[in-house]
């Protein structure tokens, strides 16, 4: 499978996403100057929520133009392409159907939800809140599954394990953020803490980014050797 032909823009898109990946949670709460509930949150704000319309509109595009491999019917249930358009769209949309306004952890953004003075399309409607954390979730487990599956095909690859490893952890996070929701609304005594989502986003995005700069390097790294 590795030994197909993948165009030059494609090393680049790995590691352009790699490498915005391990941006986006430095750079929001530098830009933002404060520690907010989730990433998503930091729309609301001037200058990281232009950081983050931004990176999340190049994860977005850059996964649309991304083609990968030749899909083989004989060895793989989905393309690298349908995988990453799906992963792709998802990221738009959690562009375009931001996180609502509300349990931000923010002062300035709770005026702003109070007095529904909202940016650009942000809002407070729980409905739409609902499409943006699906939107989230399909986008992370998308990026999960790239690293799990897409880029172990090599067999005795040496970087596969880490590509296991990257993939289970964004797995995992995702897991423990339905988990984390889920008691929320269970209630019961249960109350999800000001950065648990913050946290366990970033468990999820650091992973996934490693696993999309390493494949681009060590990839381009191998045909330049060709």
């Amino acid at each position: 499978m590795e030994n197909q032909e993948l165009q030059p823009s494609d090393y680049r898109i790995r590691k352009l996403i790699g490498i915005l990946g391990l941006c986006l949670p430095l750079l929001l709460p530098i830009a933002g100057g404060e520690l907010l509930s989730s990433m998503s949150h930091y729309y609301y704000k001037a200058l990281p929520g232009l950081i983050f319309i931004i990176i999340l509109s190049c994860f977005g595009l850059f996964l649309i133009s991304y083609k990968g491999y030749q899909f083989d019917p004989k060895t793989e249930k989905i393309s690298d392409d349908l995988i990453t358009n799906i992963g792709g769209v998802a990221a738009l949309i959690v562009v375009f159907v931001p996180t609502y306004c509300l349990e931000s952890g923010s002062l300035f953004i709770m005026e702003l939800c109070d007095a529904k003075t909202y940016p650009l399309l942000g809002h407070a409607d729980t409905f739409y809140n609902a499409i943006h954390l699906v939107a989230a979730g399909v986008f992370i487990f998308t990026m999960g599954w790239m690293s799990k599956y897409k880029f172990t095909r090599s067999i005795n690859h040496k970087n596969n394990m880490l590509y296991r490893i990257c993939g289970n952890t964004v797995w995992l996070a995702i897991a423990f953020l339905i988990a984390l929701f889920i008691a929320d609304l269970i209630k019961d005594g249960f109350e999800i803490t000001p950065y648990d989502v913050f946290i366990l986003e970033t468990i999820a995005v650091i992973p996934f980014a490693i696993s999309w700069l390493v494949k681009g390097i060590s990839m381009n790294a191998t045909k330049n050797k060709a």
